[in-house]
């Protein structure tokens, strides 16, 4: 499974993110491309603890079968679930132009892959620093996919 933390898998991330624009439109899916960039930059910030969460979700998603479901190579289906605070088309969180928004996306990658100790995620609870790596990098590809990159 690839890995933010694995440095071909982080460039290629990057490079990925650095080839959206503005023409890039949905495949599936409520949010615009904006959208979808404040959404994969809440997720580092929870990370980072920079959001603050609760717990929520099914309780299978914190045990070790949940995990190893939601981290392995299966694709996650199309309109999955959202932890509330990553949820930009109901919460609080302002989108900006594409450039923007994939310049924060950037920032805050730099962010986490530079950080040593992450905070609980709301489904999955307490994940070591490889599990978050996992799941950033599979989060950010699920929908990166969404606009056809």
């Amino acid at each position: 499974m690839k890995n933010i933390y694995h440095q071909p898998d982080y460039n290629e991330i990057v490079d990925r993110i650095k080839m959206l624009a503005s023409t890039n439109h949905r495949l599936w899916g409520q949010m615009n491309l904006p959208q979808m960039l404040t959404h994969c930059t809440a997720q580092l910030r929870l990370a980072l603890g920079e959001l603050a969460s609760a717990p929520q979700g099914s309780f299978m998603m914190r045990t070790a079968i949940g995990k190893w479901i939601a981290f392995s190579a299966i694709p996650w289906p199309k309109d999955s679930n959202t932890p509330h605070e990553m949820n930009v088309t109901k919460g609080s969180l302002a989108t900006t132009d594409v450039e923007s928004g994939k310049m924060e996306l950037l920032r805050y990658l730099n962010k986490v892959a530079g950080a040593t100790q992450l905070s609980p995620h709301p489904f999955f609870g307490i994940l070591s620093r490889d599990e978050w790596g996992r799941l950033i990098y599979k989060h950010i590809d699920h929908h990166l996919k969404q606009f056809s990159q």
